[in-house]
């Protein structure tokens, strides 16, 4: 589990997001939120929505699911997107790199600042103006190569 400052840090920056864009911060969205930042896995949203039926009475998994592309929307959580997979969600908004398993598609940070500083030559975009990146980078997990 995560640190509780960094729970806190983006329940603060929700509540915040909130009020500067009208939207209510409803006790869903709330708790779904803590749940995500309090977590390393990057989760579905059906992984989510196993945790958080149990404590918010009558959520349903569209609302999870609405709740999260509302985060996404908002810059709150970013959304791990692979082609062989179902999306997964994360708190860590700040720029880093994945590590996908091929073979469990289990999701893990990387951390380089190195790879940060690749600079994307504008010949190659077409016109595209580059704003940010994050390289996913697959093969196996320690697990699946163990097995």
């Amino acid at each position: 589990m995560k640190q509780q400052p960094f729970v806190n840090e983006k329940i603060r920056s929700l509540e915040s997001l909130c009020r500067e864009r009208g939207l209510a911060l409803t006790i869903q969205r709330r708790i779904i939120l803590e749940n995500l930042s309090s977590r390393y896995d990057h989760p579905t949203a059906d992984q989510i929505y196993e945790v958080v039926k149990d404590q918010i009475k009558g959520v349903s998994r569209t609302t999870v699911y609405r709740v999260l592309e509302t985060f996404v929307r908002l810059g709150v959580v970013a959304k791990v997107s692979n082609p062989h997979a179902k999306a997964r969600f994360e708190a860590d908004t700040v720029r880093h790199h994945r590590l996908i398993c091929l073979e469990c598609n289990a999701v893990a940070d990387c951390h380089a600042g190195h790879l940060d500083g690749i600079v994307v030559p504008p010949e190659i975009c077409g016109g595209f103006e580059v704003r940010d990146f994050s390289l996913v980078i697959t093969g196996l997990c320690n697990a699946c190569r163990k097995s």
